[in-house]
């Protein structure tokens, strides 16, 4: 018994329909995952990054002149924003410390890269003895990245069911 034409047209409208469904599962999933493992790039609540004038920023850390350790004021994705020497937890006492300490290294004229790892070893070991209720952490985005693998996994199962089914049925000549 040969095909019929409105068995190729429903193979082809099962295709398309499937291929709908699963492709944007599964490309919502890599978004997702994507996110989520990107989340330690940038700098956390406690980082000083030393950079130039006019140099762009990101929503978080301390940005830093590399030659003078002044505050830096910088654009960043959408935003313009003044850093200072204020750290989240930091009591005034100890946020005090770490200006005299990048006073007291900028004094011969210019900070080395010596200085900078200087001053960010004075700020996690300040930032190491807060107690836990105190000291803000990183931004943790493991639920972002559980959904995307959940929605990927579920796509690609999905998909390679599909794709087994589409076999079985091609080898049996529909």
């Amino acid at each position: 018994m040969g095909r019929k034409a409105h068995d190729s047209t429903a193979a082809v409208v099962l295709t398309v329909l499937a291929g709908s469904l699963i492709f944007p599962l599964v490309l919502v999933g890599v978004v997702f995952l994507l996110i989520g493992l990107n989340a330690g790039s940038g700098p956390g609540p406690y980082t000083v990054v030393f950079a130039r004038a006019g140099e762009e920023c990101g929503p978080t850390g301390q940005y830093l002149d590399a030659s003078t350790g002044e505050p830096l004021r910088c654009m960043g994705p959408g935003l313009l924003r003044t850093s200072a020497v204020e750290f989240p937890g930091f009591s005034a006492e100890q946020n005090d410390e770490v200006r005299r300490w990048l006073t007291t290294l900028a004094e011969d004229g210019d900070l080395s890269v010596f200085d900078h790892r200087s001053v960010q070893a004075k700020i996690d070991g300040i930032a190491a003895g807060l107690p836990p209720g105190t000291r803000v952490e990183r931004e943790s985005r493991s639920t972002e990245v559980w959904i995307g693998a959940a929605l990927a996994g579920a796509g690609l199962l999905l998909g390679s069911g599909f794709a087994w089914r589409w076999h079985q049925n091609r080898r049996a000549g529909f």
